[in-house]
């Protein structure tokens, strides 16, 4: 059964939840990434190990998708991830505090895997709620 576009983005988020990182990046993203996120800085490589420590810091991390607008074989989703934090995390220390970061990803899909992804967050927020819980 084909997936549509915004079937695939989805599962990709909530594949956070299921914490089985590797199978959701193997289903759902492509090792052709092309990722603008964060200046292009993060290959697929990266970027799943980037999320491998977010999960590692918030070992209770949940993802919500709260909006998606689908055009064609591109999807925008609204996001929040909530948790505790629980592990180091950007340079700071484990505050055990409760932090949710918002934002909005646009993703290209192609053969129902994310080929392109741009996102903007709110990690200036979210630090702030970590760094708050420590003062």
């Amino acid at each position: 059964m084909t997936m549509t576009a915004d079937e695939v983005v989805r599962n990709f988020y909530e594949g956070y939840n299921d914490r089985d990182l590797d199978r959701t990046y193997e289903q759902y993203v492509s090792h052709d990434l092309i990722n603008h996120a964060f200046g292009g800085a993060y290959d697929r490589a990266g970027w799943l190990a980037a999320d491998q420590g977010l999960l590692a810091a918030f070992t209770d991390l949940h993802v919500e998708v709260l909006d998606q607008i689908v055009q064609g074989d591109r999807v925008a989703t609204r996001f929040a991830m909530t948790g505790t934090q629980s592990g180091e995390f950007f340079g700071v220390a484990p505050s055990g505090a409760k932090a949710t970061l918002t934002g909005t990803a646009f993703d290209r899909i192609a053969d129902e895997k994310i080929a392109e992804h741009w996102s903007d967050s709110d990690l200036g927020s979210f630090m702030q709620q970590l760094t708050a819980a420590g003062a």
